[in-house]
């Protein structure tokens, strides 16, 4: 019969542990941050490009910059 021993580790080498994990693990909160981010520069992006264009294209980066902005206030006043 095979006897099995479980060895175990010492409380500090657990507490470093959980550190290293939760350093590494990214919360919903950041990545909501980063997407604000995001949409803000591409809406501020398709404004300055639709001086550039002409005729539909100008109209096309003004709708998704509309869009950009719209989804950036939908994260910030939407109802939890």
């Amino acid at each position: 019969m095979t006897q099995v021993f479980m060895i175990e580790q010492p409380q500090t080498e657990k507490k470093t542990d959980d550190a290293k994990l939760s350093k590494r693990v990214i919360s919903g909160e950041t990545v909501t941050g980063y997407a604000v981010i995001g949409c803000l520069v591409a809406g501020t992006i398709g404004i300055l490009k639709s001086t550039e264009v002409d005729g539909i294209g100008a109209a096309a980066c003004l709708l998704a910059a509309v869009a950009a902005f719209g989804v950036v206030c939908h994260i910030y006043f939407r109802k939890d």
